[in-house]
């Protein structure tokens, strides 16, 4: 009878406690007025979020203050893949109260009053939407796949931190861009290629390809695009140094440039003019440029593709679930009208 009972009493807490139940996004402002978004601002950058409910009057809070803010620093003070928040439970908690709470007990991580939002989020657990409420202090540990476990009791927080890091998403940032074209005709699109690849190393190189609007787009990171050290976007030419755009008026251009009659007025006219890639503009380019258009040459000398573009190399800076546009234009090597 005593061992049923026992058994009785180990399910009921059991069931009292959340773990792998997904919590809602919410967003909240600190005590220094800054605001801070769940899933934008940390689970989606893979960061695990530990919650402290408290109160600012509450001894058995105060007493956990020191520990809580040592645990707080132990894991980077916020600027590694934890971040630490206080959360007030009581409605008379506002920002002067719990910004003296803070200064009294050394507490530097951010602070939740009433009026950035405490009762709003600590009310759901209070009220029971995620199963029984266990007073204050009270700490949730909130996975980067959005499941948390609740209640953590405090030495269990580094098991629990422990278990969410283990459970990282993949939140990729879409990239699309349509390149302009300058002077060209008609669109060079057999000619060029684009890829992804690290900006220090040649390998991978994954090719970027168009989507049913005829834009370049990619996810990353993806399973089509896996993460890799500093991205960058670039573009490769196949096609031979000779192409119907250039012709003896484009000489004629650059050679007035040149001397001074009439100078190139626009960046991607210059990049342009540049056909043997000394970075400068000079009678050598006239020349490559004539054993261009007259057969000599079928490739420009140095390695210089056939179709620039501008920028060379296009870094990218993932912001997670956001779709960003990318500027690149293209040139023909030698068109300059």
């Amino acid at each position: 009878m005593k061992a049923r009972f026992l058994t009785l009493v180990i399910l009921i807490m059991a069931s009292s406690f959340v773990f792998g139940q997904t919590l809602h996004n919410f967003t909240v402002t600190d005590v220094t007025g800054q605001t801070h978004r769940l899933y934008e601002d940390y689970l989606n950058n893979n960061k695990v979020v530990v919650i402290k409910f408290f109160f600012t009057t509450c001894p058995p809070c105060i007493a956990n203050a020191p520990y809580f803010q040592q645990k707080y620093i132990d894991y980077g003070a916020g600027a590694q893949d934890v971040e630490f928040f206080s959360v007030t439970t009581i409605p008379t908690d506002f920002d002067p109260e719990v910004i003296a709470f803070e200064h009294k007990y050394d507490q530097t991580m951010k602070g939740i009053s009433v009026d950035g939002g405490a009762l709003a989020l600590s009310y759901e657990f209070k009220d029971g939407i995620y199963g029984s409420w266990y007073g204050t202090p009270s700490f949730v540990v909130i996975a980067p796949d959005r499941t948390m476990q609740y209640p953590v009791f405090f030495n269990d927080i580094d098991q629990a931190i422990s278990i969410a890091r283990s459970k990282k998403i993949q939140v990729s940032t879409t990239y699309h861009f349509t390149p302009e074209l300058h002077a060209l005709a008609p669109d060079p699109d057999d000619a060029i290629q684009f890829y992804l690849k690290p900006k220090h190393s040649d390998s991978p190189q994954i090719e970027i390809l168009k989507n049913s609007q005829n834009q370049y787009t990619f996810n990353y990171p993806s399973d089509e695009y896996p993460s890799m050290q500093d991205p960058v976007v670039i573009m490769k030419s196949n096609a031979e140094a000779y192409t119907s755009d250039i012709s003896a008026l484009d000489i004629v251009i650059i050679q007035r440039h040149i001397l001074g009659l009439g100078l190139l007025s626009q960046d991607y006219q210059v990049a342009a003019a540049d056909v043997n890639g000394d970075q400068r503009l000079t009678a050598s380019d006239l020349t490559v440029l004539r054993k261009v258009i007259l057969g000599y040459f079928t490739e420009f000398p140095n390695n210089v593709p056939s179709y620039k573009a501008i920028p060379e190399v296009t870094s990218i800076t993932p912001s997670p679930g956001q779709t960003i546009e990318l500027k690149i234009d293209i040139v023909k090597t030698g068109n300059v009208n």
